[in-house]
């Protein structure tokens, strides 16, 4: 069924091996160059069809079992059905049509910096209502939630602190923060 060059060569190929990956491709070429007569797929050219070809034969070598008593060629030749039905599937799928043409963002910079929203720019209401929160819960902490507040927020935080003061400090945190939720909602 399976000569024993092939198998050495499908394994070979398996193992990255470039040059027997491009005898193997080579010796199953007729079946990628049918499916260049059979199927069209829009936006796909022969080159990338063939590259297409190539990562499925290399998946395909990778996961052939000879003793499942199917031939290489048939495995192979159903996984690249496979991929090109899907690549078929993919490219006509109604979804992904885009419901009028593409343009540049530099193309009409105007209209597009009027009409998208910059969620990285903070609210005033926001802003005003988170530090009005902020000096609530300042000022209902005790001293040591506020050095841990302040060591929490300043970005040095507390690693240079021995292992007893550092949990000590995180404790006090998480009471803040648990103060602030409870100011929140």
């Amino acid at each position: 069924m399976l000569s024993n060059e092939t198998f050495q060569l499908i394994k070979a190929a398996a193992n990255e091996d470039e040059a027997a990956f491009e005898k193997l491709f080579a010796k199953y070429y007729p079946i990628v160059r049918k499916f260049h007569r059979e199927y069209y797929i829009n936006g796909c050219d022969k080159e990338d069809l063939d590259q297409e070809a190539r990562i499925v034969l290399f998946r395909t070598a990778c996961r052939f079992e000879p003793a499942r008593k199917c031939s290489f060629g048939t495995f192979y030749r159903h996984n690249l059905r496979n991929r090109v039905v899907d690549m078929i599937r993919v490219n006509n799928a109604q979804k992904r049509i885009p419901t009028e043409p593409l343009t540049s963002i530099e193309a009409n910079e105007y209209l597009y910096s009027t009409t998208v929203a910059d969620n990285s720019a903070s609210n005033p209401v926001d802003s005003a209502i988170m530090s009005e929160a902020f000096r609530k819960l300042y000022s209902s902490c005790s001293p040591l939630e506020k050095r841990a507040f302040d060591m929490m927020m300043s970005g040095n935080g507390y690693q240079d602190l021995d292992p007893k003061a550092q949990r000590g400090i995180i404790n006090a945190f998480e009471r803040c923060w648990r103060k602030f939720d409870g100011e929140i909602n």
